[in-house]
């Protein structure tokens, strides 16, 4: 009896063991993962065998029973879509190939259109570090000149080149100079809107910086303003920030701060791996409450210093002593050390840094959730009032806009 109820128990702990295992495969995506990749349409390209998953040529047809060619969208019926889907005969043609799948529809696909989407690392590698977002370059304060790219105003409102050559330039150092613009307030919307439309927040469409006593913004003072991102405490943060120099003081101070946190990540993360940790896991409460033009507001966003992409990319960068509430919501160990790795950024960024001051005319353009900016003490007088305009963009319409550029200026076959 003794030994029969052993046994029992330990075909149970077996069954429990399989129980398990089965469980855990059935939520792990890596289990689903096909090491042996069968089903693939093998296609010559220029000298280069290329492979597409019959699954992905099926659902990416261009005929107009399958994709709009308007709208440029798929239209096919999913509910009727077979995932197992064969090709029952396959004619390759100079230019194309056509497929004859095994429920009778024909797909026609330019060899050009699916080279530019093979699924080679290197394709895929070019397409996202061109196409889909140009790959940054990071850089120290050292190497600012070589780095901060000047362009005419006139230029970017009336030649498309001028405009891609700015944008693109912008994009890889997250920061750019717009050069003899107009003396006017308005003049920073025609560079918006040969990009999009403005980013709007409480304090406007548009905002003007000067010293004022009684601010809502320390950033309206003309004493010294530490480095920052601006208006961290957005969930739908503003990325990038330009700020048109109208008036620039006669006095000592005024200079722009620009520090590229990117290279700072990069260090902390290789010399100081602890407080780089902190950091990015750590998250801070950025706030902002008060009342501009009669509009009260109370803004509260909870997000880390540095925020990660799923690779370990730097995607965003939030920083701002003001703009940083009282309430922290980790764990009270965690305070101190945290204040300390938070310290340390700001100390590097210093380190790393550049100055620079603009003058009347200039448009001073910077990813604002990529450098941090800040700006000297400078004096303020009835004879000497230093004055700029700033404007919001998003990235998701820059990004939109060098795209649509590229394709008109760089058209390239399968795009």
């Amino acid at each position: 009896m003794i030994v029969l109820r052993r046994l029992q128990s330990a075909n149970i702990l077996r069954q429990f063991k399989t129980l398990c295992v089965l469980r855990f495969d059935k939520f792990n995506t890596n289990s689903i993962l096909r090491t042996d990749i069968k089903d693939v349409m093998k296609i010559e390209i220029q000298g280069k065998v290329l492979q597409f998953p019959y699954v992905w040529l099926r659902d990416n047809c261009q005929c107009e029973q399958c994709f709009h060619p308007s709208a440029k969208s798929r239209i096919i019926d999913w509910s009727k879509f077979d995932l197992n889907v064969k090709p029952k005969n396959v004619n390759k043609s100079v230019h194309s190939v056509q497929v004859t799948w095994d429920d009778g529809h024909i797909s026609e696909f330019k060899l050009s259109w699916l080279k530019f989407r093979n699924f080679t690392k290197e394709s895929q590698e070019n397409y996202t570090n061109t196409l889909y977002k140009p790959a940054k370059v990071t850089w120290h304060g050292y190497d600012f000149n070589k780095v901060f790219s000047k362009h005419d105003y006139s230029k970017i409102i009336n030649s498309d080149n001028a405009l891609y050559d700015w944008l693109l330039k912008f994009s890889i150092y997250g920061v750019a100079l717009i050069q003899n613009t107009p003396d006017s307030e308005t003049a920073v919307d025609s560079i918006v809107k040969r990009i999009g439309f403005t980013k709007k927040t409480h304090y406007g469409e548009k905002f003007i910086v000067q010293h004022v006593a009684n601010t809502s913004n320390v950033a309206y003072l003309s004493n010294n303003l530490q480095m920052h991102t601006d208006l961290p405490y957005y969930e739908y943060c503003p990325g990038v920030n330009l700020l048109h120099c109208l008036v620039q003081t006669v006095s000592k101070g005024g200079e722009n701060l620009l520090s590229d946190c990117h290279y700072t990540v990069a260090y902390m993360k290789e010399k100081h791996p602890k407080e780089y940790k902190l950091l990015t896991e750590t998250e801070v409460e950025w706030s902002d409450v008060g009342c501009e033009n009669g509009n009260e507001f109370y803004k509260l966003y909870r997000s880390p210093v540095i925020c990660l992409d799923k690779h370990g990319q730097v995607i965003r960068i939030n920083f701002s002593i003001p703009q940083r509430g009282a309430h922290f919501p980790g764990p009270i160990e965690s305070v101190k050390p945290w204040y300390e790795a938070h310290s340390l950024f700001y100390e590097l960024n210093e380190k790393f840094s550049a100055k620079f001051k603009t003058k009347a005319g200039d448009i001073l353009v910077f990813d604002n959730i990529r450098l941090l900016h800040g700006r000297n003490m400078y004096e303020d007088k009835c004879n000497n009032v230093r004055k700029l305009i700033g404007a919001y963009l998003d990235w998701d319409e820059i990004y939109s806009r060098l795209r649509c550029l590229k394709v008109k200026l760089d058209a390239e076959d399968g795009i």
